[in-house]
C-alpha cells in the first residue's frame, strides 16, 4: 500500500535500512500496469522477491530501481518504457532483448550482476549508461547487446566485466550508437575468447578506449574484436590488450572517419588493421607491442589519408614468416613516420613494406632494426629519409630494395654515398634497378662523380653475386679493371700509353736488334721509336720501317720481333678498349 501509494504521488520509496525491504516482483509488475504519476515508479533499497517479469510490458511510467536486489533477476524482453533506471541494484541476471525506450538506460553506479545482462535488439533512444557497473559470468558472456540500435551515448568507463564464452565475454556485433562510445579504464577479461567483440560496430561519434583500459581474450579472435566496425574515430592511447594466443586487436576491414589513436598502447598479440580505410591518421607513437608468432602490426592494403606515425614504438615478433610490421600495398597519402623505433624479428623480416605506397616522405630517422630485414621491394615513397648506417644490424640484417622508387637523393644530409652502398650491398641478390635509381638521383642532384660510383659498385655487386660465368665473368673483371665497367675510359687511355711507353724502351734498349737501310749500320734513335709506335699503336704508320728494319739474324733481333708481335696483340686490345670506352659500348653491352 505505501509503495502503491508512492507510485500514484511519483515520490521515491526508500527502504535503504527498513527492517522490512522485500517487495514480490509481480506486486511491482501490477503496480506499472496501473494508474502512476508521470515520475514513474521510485524504489530504492528493496529486495526484490521472485523474478521481475515484466516481458511485453508497455508502461507510460518512468521505472527507477535503485540500488535493489534481484535474485532471482529480471526480464523485460520486448517491453516498451520511457525510462529505466536499475543504477546500484544487484541482480543475478538482466534480460531485456528487444527492449525499447523512449529515454534512457541507467545501469551504472556500482550495478552488479552475476550473470548474463542483455540488450540484443535492443532500441534506446537515449544513452545506455554502465559506467562503473560490475558483470560477471562464469558459465558465457556477460553482456551481449548485438544488434543494439541507440540513439544517444554508450558509456561503459570504469566498468568491470569478466565472462567465459568463445564469442566474447562482451558481445555488440552490430550495435549502432548515434552518440559516443566510452569505456575509459574499461576492464574486460574472458579465458575462452575475446574480451570485446564488436564487430560490424557502427559508432556515429567517437570510440573512446582509452585511459589505461585493459581488455584481456584467449583465441585467434583477438582481445578486442572490432572487425568491419564503422567509427567516427577511435582512441586507444595507454589502452592494455592481452592475448598470447593471437591478435590483441582484431580490427581489419574497420573505416574510421577521423583518427585512430594506439599511442602508448601496450599489447600482447598483435594489432591487425588490414584492408582498413582511415580518413585520418594512424598513431602509435610510444607503442610496445609484442606480437608472439604473429605481426606485431598488420596493415596489408591499409589506406590512411593521412599520416602513419611510429615514433619511438617497439613492435617485435618471433614469426620466421610473417613481419613484426606488415604494411604490404598498404597506401598512405602523408608520411610514415618512424623516427626511434624499434623493430625485431630475430630470422625473419622486421618491417614489409613492399608494393606499398606513401605519397610523404618515409622518415625512418634513428629507426633501428634490431633483428631481422627490411622489406621494400616495389614500394613507392615521396622522399627516403633513413641513415643507413645504422638502421640494419651488423650481424644478420638485410635489406630488399629491389622496386624501390623515391624523389630526390634519399637519407638525411651527411649521408655519404659509401653509406648507402654498403646499404645496398646488405641485399640477399644482386638487383640492378635500387642501383639505376640511386644513381639517377645523384645525376639529377648535380652529383655526377656519385652517380658513377653507384654505377660501378653496380657492375662489383653483379660479380660478386655470382651470376656470371666462365667467359662472361672474365670479360666483365677484365672491362671492371680496365675501364671500371666503362665508367673510367680513361683507364683504356692510360694502359695506351702504359703499352707505347714499354714499346719504346724495348725498342731503345736493344739497339742492335735493328739496322739501318740501306748500309746495314746502326738505326737512329728516332727510328727505333717509330718501330715501337707502329708494334704498339694500330693504324698508325710512322715510315720508319722503310729505314731501319729489326735484324732477325742476331738474337735480340728475335727478341725484338716476338716482343712486338706481343706489343701489337695489346696495343690493339688498348686501343679497342678506348674506342668502346668513350663510345659507350661497354656500359650499353
Amino acid at each position: 500500500d505505501i509503495l502503491a501509494t508512492a507510485v500514484q504521488r511519483g515520490d521515491e520509496l526508500d527502504l535503504r535500512g527498513a527492517q522490512e525491504r522485500e517487495v514480490r516482483a509481480e506486486v511491482v509488475r501490477d503496480l506499472l500496469l496501473g494508474p502512476a504519476d508521470a515520475r514513474g515508479l521510485r524504489l530504492r533499497g528493496a529486495r526484490v522477491v521472485g523474478v521481475l517479469d515484466l516481458d511485453g510490458l508497455r508502461a507510460p511510467a518512468r521505472v527507477r530501481l535503485r540500488d535493489c536486489e534481484f535474485p532471482h533477476g529480471a526480464t523485460l524482453r520486448g517491453a516498451a518504457l520511457p525510462m529505466l533506471d536499475l543504477s546500484g541494484s544487484r541482480m543475478t541476471g538482466l534480460l531485456a532483448d528487444d527492449l525499447v525506450v523512449e529515454g534512457s538506460v541507467l545501469v551504472r553506479a556500482g550495478f552488479t550482476a552475476t550473470g548474463l545482462v542483455s540488450f540484443v535488439g535492443a532500441r534506446i533512444s537515449g544513452k545506455l549508461d554502465l559506467a562503473t557497473a560490475r558483470l560477471e559470468s562464469t558459465a558465457g558472456p556477460a553482456l551481449v547487446a548485438d544488434r543494439l540500435s541507440l540513439s544517444g551515448d554508450l558509456l561503459l568507463d570504469d566498468a568491470v566485466i569478466s565472462g567465459t564464452a568463445p564469442d566474447g565475454a562482451v558481445q555488440m556485433t552490430g550495435a549502432r550508437v548515434g552518440g559516443r562510445l566510452s569505456a575509459r579504464r574499461l576492464r574486460a577479461s574472458n579465458p575462452a575468447g575475446p574480451g570485446f567483440a564488436a564487430a560490424n560496430l557502427h559508432v556515429s561519434d567517437m570510440v573512446d578506449l582509452s585511459k589505461g583500459i585493459d581488455i584481456r581474450g584467449a583465441g585467434k579472435d583477438g582481445a578486442l574484436r572490432l572487425v568491419g566496425a564503422r567509427l567516427g574515430s577511435i582512441s586507444l592511447g595507454r589502452a592494455r590488450l592481452h592475448n598470447p594466443a593471437g591478435w590483441a586487436l582484431a580490427a581489419h576491414y574497420l573505416d574510421v572517419a577521423g583518427t585512430v589513436y594506439l599511442d602508448r598502447v601496450r599489447a600482447t598479440g598483435g594489432l591487425r588493421l588490414s584492408g582498413s580505410r582511415i580518413a585520418g591518421q594512424v598513431l602509435l607513437s610510444d607503442a610496445e607491442v609484442d606480437g608472439g608468432t604473429g605481426p606485431a602490426l598488420a596493415g596489408t592494403r591499409l589506406h590512411v589519408a593521412q599520416a602513419v606515425v611510429l615514433d619511438g614504438a617497439h613492435l617485435t615478433t618471433n614469426s620466421g614468416e610473417d613481419a613484426a610490421v606488415d604494411l604490404r600495398s598498404a597506401r598512405i597519402a602523408g608520411d610514415l613516420e618512424m623516427r626511434q623505433a624499434r623493430l625485431a624479428n630475430p630470422g625473419g623480416t622486421a618491417m614489409r613494406l613492399n608494393t606499398a605506397i606513401v605519397e610523404g616522405r618515409a622518415i625512418l630517422s634513428e629507426t633501428r632494426i634490431e633483428a631481422g630485414g627490411l622489406d621494400l621491394r616495389d614500394s613507392a615513397v615521396g622522399a627516403l629519409y633513413d641513415d643507413p648506417r645504422t638502421a640494419l644490424p651488423e650481424a644478420d640484417g638485410w635489406v630488399e630494395a629491389n622496386g624501390l622508387t623515391y624523389r630526390g637523393v634519399p637519407g638525411h644530409p651527411g649521408v655519404a654515398v659509401a653509406d648507402r652502398l654498403a646499404w645496398l650491398r646488405r641485399m640477399p641478390a644482386y638487383a640492378a634497378q635500387p642501383y639505376r635509381q640511386l644513381a639517377a638521383a645523384y645525376q639529377a642532384a648535380g652529383h655526377p662523380d656519385d652517380a658513377r660510383r653507384v654505377l660501378v659498385a653496380q657492375q662489383e655487386h653483379l660479380r660478386r653475386g655470382g651470376r656470371l660465368t666462365g667467359w662472361s665473368r672474365l670479360r666483365h673483371r677484365l672491362f671492371g679493371l680496365t675501364l671500371q665497367y666503362g665508367y673510367q675510359p680513361l683507364r683504356a687511355v692510360a694502359l695506351l700509353v702504359l703499352v707505347l711507353a714499354a714499346s719504346a724502351l724495348l725498342f731503345l734498349g736493344f739497339a742492335g736488334g735493328s739496322r739501318a737501310v740501306p748500309g746495314g749500320g746502326p738505326c737512329p734513335a728516332v727510328d727505333r721509336v717509330g718501330l715501337a709506335i707502329d708494334a704498339a699503336v694500330p693504324l698508325v704508320t710512322t715510315g720508319a720501317p722503310d729505314r731501319c728494319v729489326l735484324d732477325t739474324t742476331s738474337r735480340s733481333g728475335q727478341g725484338l720481333a716476338a716482343a712486338g708481335w706481343v706489343l701489337t696483340l695489346l696495343g690493339w686490345g688498348s686501343a679497342t678498349l678506348v674506342v668502346a670506352g668513350y663510345t659507350g659500348l661497354v656500359r650499353r653491352s
